[in-house]
Order: C-alpha cells, then sequence, then structure tokens
C-alpha cells in the first residue's frame, strides 16, 4: 500500500503520526504492532524515532509498552525502586532493568520527566540493580556500593558507564570476593543483554588499588597520598546500595582530605593543568564534542567543582554531588553570579538533553555530535528543535556562553596576583586590563584621587579597594563604577559613614560594587543617603520585602515628623520614597527580589507614600484613591507615572468642592519639585471626560457616566483598577461598581473589532505604520501586545470567573490558563515575553537613568545594557529579543487579532 494511502480510522492517531518529528519511522511502528490506543500510538510516535535499539525491543515484545500504565502511575517520578526476586535471577534482572529504562525514555520523551527527574530516574535504576546485585552475590562482610560520577551526582545518563567504588567493614578478602561477585553479575553479557558497565578506576591507586578498602584505609589514603584530581572526583559520591554504616564511615574518612581547611598550593594549577589535558583530547572533534570540548560539560563542571573546593571547605552549604544543586547552592552563597549561574543551568540542560538523545538513539555511549547531516537533522528534531538551523544557532550560542563564564571564573589569575600584592597603589594598569578596565590610565586616576588626603584612613581604604577593584571588575560597567565610587565617597560625612562598612563587610563591598557598576540611578540616591551602605551589612535582612503596612507607618510618621511644615512634609515624603525605591534597586540588583516582586515593591511604596498623603490633607468626606494602569496593576516600574483617578461620597456642591480640594492637594503633595526631586508624576487623566471632566467624582456620579456614556477603552482601562487609599469601604463599592460594568455576560463581535482597531491605532501612532523599532513596550512582541491580548480575553470571560478577572497580568495568565481559556503554551510564552520586557525596561532606567523601551543606538551602551542583564554579548540579547519578541507577536495574532496562520 502507498504511504499516502496509508491511514487509521482514529484521525487523532494520524494526526499524531504526522505531527511527529519522524512520521514514517512513527507510522511504521504503528502500524507494525497494530496500535489503536491514542495513548500509546503517542508513545509509538516519539520513540519510533528516538531510539532505534528501544523500537526493535518493542517491536519484539509488544508488552514492554505495558510500562505506560496505568497513567498516574507513569506520570509519577519513582522514589523508590525494588529489582524483582525471580527464579531466573540475572537474565530477570536484565530484562527487568531495561524495561524500567524504557519507561523511563518514554516519561523522558513525552515530556513527563524534565532533565533532573530523568537523572534521577536513571540512578535510582541503576541503585536497584546493585541492590539486587548484592542480593545474588554471595554472603560476606558488611560491603557498601558508593555512586561516583554522575552515579554519584544522581544525574546518570542513558549509556554512560556507571563509576562506583567499595567500601567494608571486616575481612578485607571476603570483601574483595564479594565485590568481584557483584561486577561479575552487572558485567557479564548473555542473550538479554547486559545490566551495566561499570567502571572502578577511580579508587584509590585505580587498576592497581585493591578492589574494596575500609573506611579507615580511604582516611589514610587522602591524608597521605591522594592527588587534586582525586580530591574533585570524590565531592560527586553518595550512597548506591549496600550498607549505610559502612557509607556513612566512608564519608566520615574522606570528609577531612577532600574538604580539609588547609587546600594544598598546587590544588588549582593541578586542576587547571588537567582541564588543558581534557580538552587536548578533545580537540579534533571540535564544536560536535559535547563534554570535553570549549563549552561542553566539562567546562560547567570544572568550573564547579573547582569553586566547590575553594569555598565549600568553610561551607558546608555548597557541597552537593548534583550539578545543577551545586550551581544553586554557589549562586545563594554568591560565589558565582546569578546571571552565570542562569546561563550555566540553561546550557547544561540544553547539553545533557543533547547527549541523551544521541545515547538514546542506539543506547550507546557518546558524547558528540554526528558528521553527517542527516544524522545532525535527526539530533536537531531528537532535541526538540524545528530544523538543524535552529538547533546550530542554540547549540552555538550555549557553547560560547558557557566558554566565556568558565575561562573568567576558572582562569582569575589576575586575582591572585593582586592579593599577593596587598595594596591597591600597587596594581599596574596591565592588571585593570586583564581585570576589564577599558581606560586603565582614567582609573589609575580615580584611585589615587579616592587614596590620597585620607590620614590614617589611607591604609583602610587601600586595603579596601583591592577587593573592590576586583568586585567592580564583575560588572557590567567597571570603568563608571569606579568613578561613582569616588563620587560616592566624596566628602568627608560620605567616607565617615560608608569606609567603616567597607572595612567591616566584605559583603557590603561587593554590593556596593554591584549597585555602582550595574546603576546609575542606585548610585545617585545611595550618595544622597549613604547610611543605607548599613543595610547591606545584613543581607538577610535586605532579603525579607517590607510590608505595605510597615511602608504606611513609617511614611505617615515621617509627614508627622514635620507636621506645621508643609514643605519640610514633602521633604520628608520624599525622602521616605527615594530610601525605599534605593532598598528596592538594591534587592533587584543583588537578585534578592524577582521581576515580579520588584514592580510590586515599587507599587506597596507608591501605596505608603498616598496613603501618607491623604492622611495629612484630613478629607472632609469619604474620600478614595482608585489606582490605574501600571500602578492598579501592581505593575510600577521605576519611571512609572501614578495613573489615579478619584471618588468620594456625597451629594452636594460643598462636598463636591472639598473632595476636588483634596484632591488636588493630594497631586501637589505627591508630584511637587523638592531638593529630593519629584516622588512621581501623578496622572489623573484616566477619569471620566479626562481632563475636561471633574477631579474627583461621586460614586453616583462614576455610575451615571458608565451607563450613560462610558466608552470601551474606559472599560478597558478599569481591569487595572485598585483601591489605593482612604475610605475601604467607599473604595470596595467602586471596584464593585468597576466589575459590574467591565464584565458583562457577553462581549460581541464589534466590541472585539473595536478593541483590535484602537490597538492597532496606538501602533501606527506611537510606533508609525510598518514599523521595527525595537521597543519593548510598543513594538511587536512587547508589552503592549501582551496586555492587550490579556484584557480582551478578560473582557470576553471575565463574566463569572472570578480568577480571570485579576488586575495583575500574569496572575490573569494564570487565570485564563486554570479554565482552559489560554493554552499552557501560549501561556508561557506570554509569561516569558512579560518578564523579558520588564527586565529590560529596569535594566535600560538603571543604566541610563532615563525611562527607555527602546535599545540603545551606540554600542557600548547596548555592550553595558546586555551585561546587566547577563548576557554576554549583544547579539546573545537580540536573538532572545527576537525569539521572544516573535513568540509573543505570534500568539497576539492569534488571540488579538484573530489571524490564523
Amino acid at each position: 500500500m502507498e504511504a499516502e494511502d496509508r491511514g487509521h480510522q482514529n484521525q487523532d492517531i494520524d494526526f499524531l503520526i504526522a505531527a511527529s518529528p519522524w512520521p514514517e519511522d512513527a507510522r511504521s511502528l504503528i502500524d507494525d504492532l497494530g496500535i489503536t490506543d491514542e495513548r500509546r500510538a503517542r508513545a509509538a510516535a516519539m520513540l519510533a524515532g528516538a531510539s532505534r535499539s528501544m523500537s526493535k525491543a518493542v517491536r519484539r515484545d509488544p508488552s514492554l509498552l505495558g510500562v505506560l500504565d496505568p497513567p498516574a502511575d507513569f506520570a509519577t517520578e519513582k522514589i523508590s525502586l525494588v529489582a524483582p526476586d525471580d527464579d531466573d535471577a540475572l537474565d530477570g534482572l536484565r530484562r527487568w532493568k531495561r524495561r524500567q529504562l524504557l519507561r523511563i525514555a518514554l516519561r523522558d520523551l513525552l515530556g513527563e520527566a524534565d532533565l533532573p527527574t530523568v537523572g534521577r530516574e536513571l540512578s535510582l535504576l541503576a541503585d536497584a540493580c546493585f541492590v539486587r546485585a548484592l542480593e545474588i552475590a554471595d554472603e560476606g562482610p558488611p560491603l557498601a556500593i558508593i555512586g561516583m560520577g554522575k552515579l554519584g551526582g544522581n544525574e546518570l545518563n542513558y549509556a554512560s558507564d556507571v563509576d562506583i567504588v567499595f567500601a567494608h567493614e571486616g575481612d578485607s578478602a571476603a570483601a574483595a570476593r564479594r565485590a568481584r561477585k557483584v561486577l561479575e553479575i552487572l558485567t557479564a553479557f548473555s542473550s538479554e543483554g547486559q545490566v551495566y558497565r561499570v567502571d572502578i578506576e577511580l579508587r584509590p591507586e585505580g587498576g592497581a588499588g585493591a578492589l574494596s578498602r575500609t573506611p579507615e584505609a580511604f582516611g589514610t589514603y587522602f591524608d597521605r597520598w591522594a592527588v587534586p584530581w582525586e580530591r574533585q572526583a570524590y565531592i560527586k559520591t553518595r550512597l548506591s546500595a549496600g550498607d549505610p554504616d559502612v557509607a556513612n564511615a566512608f564519608f566520615d574518612a574522606i570528609k577531612p582530605g577532600v574538604w580539609g581547611e588547609n587546600m594544598e598550593a598546587d590544588t588549582v594549577p593541578h586542576l587547571r593543568a588537567l582541564k588543558l589535558r581534557v580538552e587536548e583530547s578533545a580537540k579534533l572533534k571540535g564544536d560536535r564534542e559535547l563534554k570535553k570540548g570549549p563549552g561542553g560539560l566539562r567546562d560547567i563542571e570544572f568550573t564547579v567543582q573547582l569553586l566547590q573546593l575553594v569555598h565549600g571547605r568553610s561551607d558546608a552549604t555548597i557541597r552537593s554531588p548534583n550539578t545543577l544543586t551545586a550551581l544553586r547552592q554557589l549562586s545563594w552563597g554568591e560565589y558565582i553570579d546569578q546571571a552565570d549561574a542562569l546561563h550555566f543551568t540553561t546550557a547544561y540542560i540544553h547539553l545533557r538533553t543533547v547527549e541523551h538523545r544521541m545515547q538514546l538513539r542506539d543506547e550507546r555511549q557518546t558524547h558528540e555530535l554526528p558528521t553527517a547531516d542527516a544524522d545532525r537533522e535527526w539530533a536537531a528534531r531528537a532535541s526538540g528543535f524545528e530544523d538543524l538551523e535552529a538547533f546550530q544557532a542554540s547549540h552555538t550560542r550555549h557553547q560560547s556562553s558557557v566558554r566565556e563564564i568558565h575561562q573568567r571564573i576558572f582562569y582569575r589569575q589576575t586575582l591572585d596576583q593582586m592579593h599577593d600584592t596587598g595594596l591597591v597603589s600597587e596594581l599596574l594598569p596591565a592588571h585593570l586590563g586583564q581585570l576589564g578596565f577599558a581606560d586603565t590610565d582614567r582609573a589609575v586616576a580615580t584611585i589615587e584621587r579616592l587614596t590620597e588626603n585620607l590620614g590614617r584612613r589611607a591604609n583602610v581604604m587601600q586595603q579596601v579597594l583591592v577587593i573592590m577593584v576586583e568586585a567592580l571588575a564583575t560588572t557590567p560597567d567597571p570603568d563608571l563604577g569606579l568613578v561613582r565610587l569616588a563620587w560616592l565617597l566624596d566628602g568627608s560625612y560620605r567616607i565617615g559613614t560608608i569606609l567603616p562598612v567597607l572595612r567591616d563587610s566584605p559583603i557590603a563591598i561587593s554590593d556596593i560594587a554591584r549597585l555602582l557598576g550595574s546603576s546609575r540611578v542606585a548610585a545617585g540616591w545611595m550618595r544622597n543617603h549613604p547610611e543605607f551602605a548599613c543595610s547591606l551589612m545584613s543581607p538577610d535582612e535586605l532579603a525579607i520585602p517590607r510590608t505595605v503596612e510597615a511602608l504606611m507607618a513609617e511614611a505617615i510618621e515621617a509627614m508627622h515628623s514635620a507636621a506645621g511644615d508643609h514643605d519640610l512634609q514633602m521633604a520628608e515624603l520624599r525622602r521616605f520614597v527615594r530610601r525605599e525605591q534605593l532598598r528596592v534597586a538594591a534587592r533587584d540588583i543583588l537578585g534578592l527580589a524577582s521581576i515580579i516582586e520588584i514592580p510590586q515593591e515599587l507599587t506597596i511604596i507608591a501605596d505608603a507614600a498616598v496613603a501618607a498623603a491623604v492622611d495629612s490633607l484630613a478629607p472632609e468626606m469619604p474620600f478614595a484613591v482608585i489606582g490605574m494602569g501600571r500602578y492598579g496593576g501592581l505593575d510600577l516600574s521605576y519611571a512609572s507615572d501614578l495613573d489615579v483617578i478619584f471618588v468620594y461620597e456625597g451629594a452636594n456642591s460643598d462636598d463636591a468642592r472639598a473632595a476636588n480640594r483634596t484632591a488636588r492637594g493630594l497631586l501637589q503633595e505627591i508630584g511637587a519639585q523638592t531638593a529630593e526631586g519629584r516622588a512621581w508624576e501623578i496622572d489623573a487623566r484616566l477619569r471620566p471626560e479626562g481632563e475636561n471632566g471633574q477631579l474627583a467624582r461621586s460614586l453616583e456620579g462614576y455610575q451615571r457616566y458608565y451607563a450613560e456614556r462610558g466608552q470601551l477603552w474606559e472599560r478597558q482601562s478599569l481591569l487595572k483598577r485598585r483601591f489605593v487609599a482612604g475610605d475601604p469601604e467607599l473604595g470596595q463599592r467602586f471596584l464593585q461598581l468597576a466589575d459590574q460594568w467591565c464584565y458583562q455576560p457577553d462581549f460581541s463581535e464589534a466590541e472585539i473589532d473595536e478593541i483590535r482597531t484602537m490597538k492597532r491605532r496606538i501602533e501606527a501612532e506611537r510606533l508609525g505604520t510598518g514599523s521595527k523599532a525595537r521597543d519593548v513596550k510598543l513594538g511587536a512582541g512587547g508589552l503592549s501586545d501582551i496586555e492587550f491580548t490579556v484584557q480582551l480575553m478578560q473582557l470576553q470571560h471575565g463574566f463569572g470567573r472570578t480568577s480571570v478577572r485579576d488586575n495583575r497580568t500574569l496572575p490573569a495568565l494564570s487565570g485564563l490558563s486554570e479554565h482552559n481559556l489560554l493554552d499552557i503554551g501560549d501561556r508561557a510564552t506570554l509569561d516569558v515575553g512579560y518578564r523579558f520586557c520588564q527586565r529590560f525596561r529596569n535594566a535600560r532606567y538603571h543604566l541610563s537613568g532615563l525611562s527607555s523601551d527602546v535599545f540603545p543606538n551606540d554600542e557600548h551602551e547596548e555592550l553595558l545594557l546586555a551585561r546587566r542583564l547577563g548576557y554576554p554579548s549583544t547579539k546573545d540579547l537580540e536573538a532572545d529579543y527576537q525569539e521572544i519578541t516573535e513568540a509573543v507577536r505570534e500568539v497576539t495574532d492569534r488571540l488579538l487579532y484573530g489571524e490564523v496562520k
């Protein structure tokens, strides 16, 4: 039968076959097995092209697909696994292992398990096989099988060798016999294959050493003879099977050797030399090498393990044998920059996923990409990419990013030289250049200016600046950061306040460097509030966000402290605002707050200031401030205006005049210019009739207006309404009125068209028809696309669905998804786009001090922006921007504009 004539009565299966990365293989396997069940068809379709060896096994024994049942069990990660105890012990173990391996592979291919889960389950499977091998082997002394390498890290591959060492108590000869028997069970071949290839070369003295040792013997070896690479290797150890008491004694015995306080002077040079030899061994394979080549897995693993060896001696919280967990620990401990840890994590997942796919194809150990174009195309599709070009672009970016970070951290030789000098004045321009300072002459001059005329403080400053210069070198703009440091320490009061902090707190040195080298705005705020440096000595306190209640109490107290002096009250309110904005900026730049928390924290600072201002004005009647736009949506950026409307309770002209006086007073108090600057631009133009309407309107007035003259754009704007300050009961009544008007049972096609027309008009008027501007707010795929898409869906579906009505964008996405109104993939696309655009806007403001949503025209400024966002180059930033915004625009075209491609 011709391929085009072949089909199934079940059209869903035909669709699955057509959607498969390898339709011909999928159809062949499904037809051969006579599969009519959609779930099994999906599994077979993925397996057909991904693994030739497993496809053959399923053809021989279709019952293997029984691992898919029951569905709930298949979808759940195994936390324990026990190999069966049957009469056919060895072949039974081999068959059971193969069946479990198929289960894990299918969970992987069908997206039921992510990379860390697959690694854990593969490691758990090995553990279970080792337990069974110990049971089959002869009785003997207590024996522990210690997982090493990827097994030790719970991150095993599909087809790699399994690294182990044996430890025992009691008779060594008997223990060796038992260990040897275990190895025979695991490695022997039969018609059912082999359980595992086992590597025992990591034991002391390698192939010449004893097969098993007592914990005491391990301890003696590490104390006397172990070399640095062995200390590195034994970071990745855990009990795989056997006696836990023996294992615990083993871990206690090797602990001083691996994590001892005194590190041999040759450790770092030894590991650097070893890394070079590893790279040399893979040189001929070029970028095809996933493991040992430049930008490969070994770059990540060696960097992580070197950091663990150096810092783990005094910090037990960063000793995890698992690479991804260790990266999180190192990031939390500030031993690696958060952005570097994120790039490493993303690249590691990519590289390991590709490695898994390569190994799964024939269950063969390999760590390199194929050379033939057809095989590379297969590798791209198997790894989840649409085509080879997309795969190669992503793969190259990951390799470049990994290589840059690895070389920057692993070969930090200039820092040792700086610490050897002891004094910053001894630094040569060449050293500063190696660290990344572009204008070394200016850097030297700035250092001289910082250290002159300080009297008894000079030596402290000299010592502090050695560390400070090192810290500045890791920031997006080291040169300007150093200049800002001189500006920050200009004046005896600032020096007297900040220098003791730098002297006593290495954490504060690092944090201040990051603030100065990352944000023009934060540097200016800190110059006006040098006392904030003391906050950086207590990172645990800075890590905790402040509550709106605490901020309101503090803002009101600031106003009361200057009672009777209106100008002083305004100045105190501005100081409060700037001090708290600096705190949020520090949490932002230091990675202590997420991109979701930052706008919320900026918003509640505004809430506190508005509440304090309303309190000082003492309204004569029930009066409420309603936040709108980004302010209403708890979504302020550093440069946002405050969009508000005012509502009061009253029925006569006296009430109206009094309410409008309060509203005007509030606009003046929040928006007035003082020595600390303007707290915010405050905008009340979203009120009915805009600038021509009353500044404050009664609740009944709003009700009449919305019922008789309200326009669709006003309904849309009210989706972001939120009570901010004033009379809570009145505020809630207004919100109920807004909900009733916004969320109606029917939303007509004409209204949908009006929303679309409005969006197109905004694009045309503000960007120009056909504009390709790289604008993260109004440009294609920017925040405006996301918000209009979400708000249209809220207007369509918000009636009767409370979770859909959330005035915050991301929770609204969640609500739409929970009600199956928004596909989970589309939700993820909009979520990623929203977070990217928010991070971009904040970083742009930090670097320039200006509100801007577009890419800089200056190449150097764009490079600084890329670095601030954690990208090694502008190309990487631009690639992410293009990829993310194109994906968002595609969703917007479908969901907002109704375009089907």
